[in-house]
């Protein structure tokens, strides 16, 4: 796996909670405090505390429920079109219907998580649609123009429910990025007291055995070197019904490594999410396959452009939470890619509502 080069000003992302409030409940939901809106001069000052400890190029919408907030089509125009940055939303989708979704559009929004999952309460669906209505709100933001994505939290030793992601995602044309947070009790955490390290291998053998390996990674902020967000690379092939003609795993070829690291160190910020294209994605394959990559890949890449196949990348990201060292350390996700803003510093987003002093460098 390689390193993703995301440090100080590098980072591509940050996170602005704009409300407390939902209209769904999870069971491992660590957002606590009392349901208020921020004001949008509120929601200003952060993005501003944001742009000038990051050169991000994706700022995400979070909560509660995004959409409950009266200015939700504001903020979303401040961020794209005065901020001039990517607008991503997390989102139940509760709200998110096709009128909603193209007002967001006009707005600005350019990327949607939705957080539809078995075990919610929600007004929606039950368990037994929770496949059903992620697409269909899939298809809605495509439709719209809105690249969307789908987030879970899973337990670390729930095998089976990584692999259940990693099969919907491989069937959902509507998707091509997922994402997993690992649960866990974030009121638990105690300083004073160590805690063991999650294990990696039940996500890591779930996701192998349906088609999907570790790419690249984010460490820990005290130990580095030891993967704490995981990015799973996949590609898929199609032919023009729809059907599955060839599945691959990506790993990093020479051209990518020295272009991150690189873009990074030249450019003094990183890529973040980007919208592909079947095209687009060959010619990555391509030169990934003849620069180090895997030789399957090239492979893959010459059959989909001579077969005529379209060719989508699936991507999963999982985040391990934070872990007590026991000396009055927490460690999180190095530098935090999903960092927000508290008290005008950066805090990793699911430490912010524990009362820990906790500051992402």
């Amino acid at each position: 796996m390689m390193r993703l080069p995301w440090h100080g000003k590098t980072v591509p992302h940050a996170v602005v909670d704009i409300l407390r409030g939902c209209n769904c409940r999870c069971a491992d939901c660590y957002n606590s405090a009392q349901p208020c809106a921020k004001p949008l001069d509120d929601i200003k000052a952060d993005v501003r505390a944001i742009r000038s400890a990051r050169n991000v190029r994706t700022i995400s919408l979070s909560g509660g429920e995004p959409l409950l907030h009266p200015q939700i089509l504001e903020i979303v125009s401040y961020l794209r079109h005065d901020e001039h940055v990517a607008a991503s939303m997390l989102t139940n989708g509760i709200l998110f219907d096709d009128a909603m979704a193209g007002k967001l559009r006009a707005a600005g929004l350019d990327f949607v998580t939705f957080h539809i999952q078995r075990g919610q309460t929600r007004p929606d669906c039950d368990d037994a649609r929770v496949d059903t209505v992620r697409r269909e709100k899939g298809r809605i933001a495509r439709a719209h123009g809105i690249y969307p994505a789908v987030v879970e939290t899973i337990r670390a030793d729930d095998a089976e429910g990584f692999a259940a992601l990693g099969r919907f995602l491989r069937a959902a044309p509507e998707f091509e990025y997922a994402l997993v947070t690992v649960s866990r009790n974030f009121a638990a955490i105690d300083p004073g007291a160590a805690e063991p390290e999650f294990d990696r291998e039940p996500m890591l053998a779930a996701f192998a055995r349906e088609g999907y390996c570790p790419s690249v990674f984010v460490g820990g902020s005290v130990d580095h070197n030891t993967p704490r967000w995981y990015v799973l690379q996949s590609v898929q092939a199609s032919d023009s019904s729809g059907r599955e003609r060839a599945w691959n795993m990506v790993r990093p070829g020479l051209v990518e490594r020295v272009f991150l690291y690189g873009y990074a160190a030249l450019c003094r910020r990183s890529v973040h999410w980007m919208k592909s294209t079947s095209a687009k994605a060959k010619v990555r394959l391509l030169v990934n396959g003849l620069s180090g990559g895997r030789l399957s890949t090239l492979v893959f890449a010459l059959r989909a452009i001579f077969a005529g196949w379209t060719v989508r990348e699936k991507h999963i990201i999982v985040q391990y939470p934070p872990r007590s060292l026991g000396d009055g350390r927490v460690e999180f996700c190095d530098c935090c890619p999903d960092a927000t803003v508290k008290d005008g510093r950066l805090e990793p987003l699911c430490l912010a509502d524990t009362g820990l002093e906790v500051a992402v460098k």
